[in-house]
């Protein structure tokens, strides 16, 4: 049971996912593991500026940022740091007195999970498929890790039957297979080749029909929870100061 008092920072979710995140379990079990005086809630987006005036002005400590806020909300911060000024995309806001800076942690997510499975990145032809938000973000830190990438939107995504031959990795950064639309792949089962590593994003299914498909064929899978996890352990420590407690946080996600 969460205790909340005048005392009790605020941490609050921006997106179009906030019926279904997994964060507020995440995080809220994390608070009480450490007997954190914090509650991360889901705040419902109407207009995004007033969104954030709301933030500043509430004195609401944090929050969390995901689909589509997470280029959007940048012209209303006061600041960023330096990996989110480069990639152009946040996903997450601290409150400082009324000054609000915005972070950017989903490519360290994104390479923490592949490299806890030993996944090679230097050297290495990676294909990103999007372009949106959590794709910049993925394009830097693996680029930062001397994988060489290609990114695919729609408009081109024919390329993807020539330059998936000579790719290591490929990462899914788009909606397709996210709940509801479960039967949606952007990838033909018969591109999919046994020494290719599969990442997608998503967590909702946790197992993509992308992944599915490349599962059957040997591929190596990466799942989206394990990016979630290790964007939200960075996060943790930005919101809190304190170390995030990963055993904890890891349950949650079972």
């Amino acid at each position: 049971m969460i205790k909340i008092d005048g005392q009790t920072k605020i941490i609050g979710f921006l997106g179009s996912t906030y019926k279904m995140s997994k964060m507020y379990s995440l995080y809220n079990a994390a608070f009480k593991a450490l007997n954190l005086n914090y509650v991360y809630i889901p705040l419902v987006v109407l207009d995004l500026k007033k969104a954030v005036d709301g933030i500043r002005s509430l004195g609401i400590h944090a929050a969390g940022v995901t689909i589509p806020f997470k280029i959007d909300i940048i012209k209303y911060l006061d600041d960023l740091d330096d990996n989110a000024r480069r990639i152009g995309v946040v996903n997450a806001v601290i409150n400082n007195k009324g000054i609000l800076t915005g972070f950017n942690t989903d490519g360290v997510g994104a390479v923490k999970a592949l490299q806890e499975k030993n996944i090679k990145l230097k050297n290495q032809k990676t294909v990103i498929l999007g372009d949106g938000g959590a794709s910049k973000s993925i394009v830097v830190a693996v680029t930062n890790e001397g994988s060489k990438v290609i990114v695919l939107n729609r408009q081109n995504l024919k390329k993807l039957n020539k330059e998936i031959k000579d790719t290591a990795i490929i990462i899914n950064t788009t909606p397709a297979g996210m709940f509801p639309d479960v039967d949606k792949s952007l990838v033909s089962t018969d591109l999919l080749f046994s020494k290719l590593t599969v990442m997608d994003i998503i967590t909702n299914p946790r197992e993509t029909k992308l992944q599915k498909d490349a599962k059957r064929v040997g591929c190596k899978i990466i799942y989206g929870e394990r990016m979630l996890l290790w964007q939200a352990v960075t996060k943790f420590k930005l919101f809190t100061g304190s170390d995030a407690p990963i055993k904890v946080m890891e349950k949650t996600l079972c």
